[in-house]
Order: structure tokens, then C-alpha cells, then sequence
């Protein structure tokens, strides 16, 4: 009995110096850790401080937010996330500027941004042509009245999001990037996306409320992977002051499957927000629109309310003749549109024409205090 007493008693010592020696050695693990060094039985061994060892091959595979958790982890696989970032920046985005950013500071920020902005643009595409039953029209109810209501068949609720019109402001947009994607609405297949330039055009009252113009570039989209967009252009390039669609359906095959989003990426804290999304830019209330001098454009149905379920609450505005019950939030819509130029050459040689591709955003503010920021009216 004294010896199981004393066997007992040994047993109960070795267990607390084992776990005192436990606690010892996860501290100075804990220390080696803090330093940014790697404990000598660790995997990170596999690191060699270089590019040509096994984990920065392994972090090559990793998605972007991947690599972002990683470099939480420790010192190591922070310096392997750098590298990362630097090698995304000058090898990916070198040949897709379009993709990276313009008011990114480092290459992790662009990649945040970049990654952001197309999932988010993708997932709204993957909604296909169900983007459209979030539309707002205007229905005539009586001889000299029409109201603001949604479209028929409307959602009634899915993850299709709020809009935000801000970066579309002229006193907001300065802190946004704008990012398009446009892809095919049967099957949400890319055609083209990147980040844009966005130009303020002009602003008015109208309707009792505030309308403003702005207007993204698409300049420099790399539309490769879109060969009907291409011939489109070339159509448009090549005709000689007439409607080089009137006997060619290739613009309306096109404008009919075309899905087009629109994505803000605030510049300070890196958050995507959609911004505008709209489909069938071949709708038949929408037929191109073609002027001699080679300028047109393709409306989509409807517009798009920031609240994007529920019923559409509206105010009235009467007339002399009529009454017009308008949304009372406010709304936005977009246009495809194309202008023709010839550009002037000093060299001697041939003048080409040019065609030139824009997104017109138009934003109607009816509620001018729905963002708790009132709009100021300029005094004449």
C-alpha cells in the first residue's frame, strides 16, 4: 500500500514538471513566433528565404484571399504574401491594366480591390436575366395620369443587393473607383471587365427632384474575348454615313444577351458595393438609336431604384393636364452608346475612323435627404 501511495505521488510530480516544461517550451516557441522566425520543427523550413522552394510555390495556388489570411500567420509568410502582391502586380496586371486599380497604392491593394470588384460583379451577373424583375416602369393609370411601379413578375426577394449611387455623384464620386464587367446573360460567360474612368457630365432639377449625368469610358476594356463586340465596332468603323445595322441583326443578337454591371470600390476602405446592374439592352422598347453622323445608343428596360425589393413608393406631381406619381427614392439607368470620329493625323497618312464606346448613367434623385446628405441647390 505505501508504495502505490508513493508511486502515486511521483506520478502526480512527473505530470507537473511535464507540464511545467510544456508551458516553457510554448513560450519560447511564443517568443520565436513574435520575432518573425519559425520554430525549428516547423513546416516554414520548407522556406528558404528565396522564390525557388516549396511554399512559394504552394502560395502561387492560392487565391487572393488565401494569400491574405496567410500573411497573418507569421513574419515568414508575410515576406512569401509580399511577393506575392509584387509578382501578381507586374506580371498579371502589367498585361491587364484595365484590372488593376488606378488609385491602388501597393500591389496588395490592387489585388484586394481587383478581387472585390469582380466577384461581387459576377455574382450579380450569375443572376441572369432575374436582374430584370428588380426594374422600376412607368404605367399609365388613367387618361392623364401614370405611376411609378415595379415591373411585372417582380422579385419578390433574393440576394440582389441595394444600389449604391454614390460614386455617380458629383460631390461623392471622387471616392470611388468604378469597375464594369459586361458578360452574357444566358450564361453569365465574361466577355470583358476592369476598372474605368468616370467623367461628371451635368446635373438639373427635374421632376421636383435632382438628375445627374455621368459617363464611364470604356476605352481601354480589352474586348478580345468578345469577337461579336469587335465586329460590331468594325461595322460601325467602316460605314459611310448610314446604318451599318439596318440589314445585320448582329447588334441586336448581341444587345439582347448583354448583361452589364456596375461595381464601386471605395478607395479607402477597399468595399465593393454595386452600384448598377441592368440586362437585354435589345429590348424592343429599346431599338438602336442611329443619327447620320454615326452616334447611337442601346437602352436597357426600365430603371433601377436603390431599393431593389418592395413596393415602389411614389409622390405626385400634377400638372396642368396630368399627374405623374414618381418614385420617391431615388433611381438610376444606362445606356450603350457609340460616337464616331475621324481621327486628324499630322503625318502624312490615311485619317482613320474611330469608334468610340461609353456607359451614360443617368441618377434621379427624388428623396434628396434618402442618404442623409441634402443636396444643395445652387440660388439664382
Amino acid at each position: 500500500m505505501e508504495k502505490i501511495i508513493l508511486a502515486k505521488k511521483e506520478l502526480a510530480l512527473a505530470q507537473k514538471r511535464v507540464e511545467q516544461a510544456q508551458q516553457h517550451m510554448e513560450g519560447i516557441r511564443q517568443q520565436i513566433r513574435d520575432s518573425g522566425e519559425y520554430e525549428p520543427d516547423s513546416l516554414l523550413f520548407l522556406c528558404d528565404g528565396e522564390d525557388n522552394n516549396i511554399l512559394s510555390l504552394i502560395m502561387g495556388y492560392l487565391a487572393v484571399e488565401e494569400v491574405g489570411r496567410c500573411e497573418l500567420v507569421c513574419g515568414v509568410l508575410k515576406k512569401q504574401a509580399v511577393k506575392y502582391w509584387e509578382k501578381l502586380d507586374t506580371v498579371y496586371f502589367a498585361n491587364h491594366p484595365s484590372l488593376r486599380s488606378p488609385s491602388a497604392e501597393t500591389s496588395r491593394e490592387a489585388a484586394i480591390q481587383y478581387k472585390a470588384a469582380s466577384t461581387l460583379a459576377e455574382s450579380i451577373g450569375d443572376m441572369g436575366d432575374s436582374i430584370s424583375r428588380h426594374l422600376v416602369v412607368s404605367e399609365s393609370t388613367g387618361e392623364y395620369t401614370s405611376t411609378d411601379r415595379r415591373i411585372h413578375n417582380e422579385c419578390g426577394g433574393c440576394a440582389f443587393p441595394n444600389l449604391n449611387f454614390r460614386p455617380f455623384r458629383r460631390m461623392t464620386m471622387d471616392d470611388y473607383e468604378l469597375f464594369v464587367r459586361f458578360s452574357q446573360t444566358s450564361n453569365n460567360k465574361m466577355l470583358v471587365e476592369g476598372f474605368v474612368p468616370c467623367t461628371y457630365e451635368r446635373e438639373e432639377e427635374y421632376l421636383g427632384g435632382v438628375t445627374f449625368w455621368s459617363r464611364l469610358h470604356l476605352r481601354k476594356l480589352d474586348f478580345s474575348n468578345s469577337p461579336q463586340f469587335i465586329e460590331i465596332t468594325r461595322l460601325i468603323e467602316t460605314s459611310e454615313g448610314v446604318d451599318p445595322f439596318a440589314d445585320n441583326d448582329i447588334l441586336d443578337d448581341y444587345m439582347r444577351d448583354l448583361t452589364v454591371v456596375v461595381v464601386g470600390v471605395h478607395k479607402g476602405t477597399s468595399k465593393a458595393s454595386l452600384s448598377l446592374a441592368q440586362c437585354n439592352f435589345g429590348h424592343s422598347y429599346a431599338r438602336p438609336y442611329q443619327r447620320r453622323e454615326g452616334n447611337g445608343y442601346c437602352r436597357s428596360q426600365g430603371r433601377m431604384s436603390v431599393k431593389s425589393h418592395g413596393t415602389v413608393e411614389t409622390r405626385p406631381i400634377q400638372y396642368e393636364t396630368c399627374t405623374v406619381n414618381v418614385n420617391k427614392f431615388c433611381e438610376a439607368s444606362m445606356k450603350l452608346s457609340w460616337s464616331s470620329r475621324v481621327q486628324t493625323d499630322n503625318n502624312g497618312e490615311v485619317p482613320k475612323k474611330e469608334c468610340l464606346w461609353v456607359l451614360d448613367c443617368t441618377c434621379i434623385y427624388e428623396d434628396e435627404d434618402y442618404y442623409g446628405e441634402r443636396y444643395q441647390r445652387k440660388m439664382s
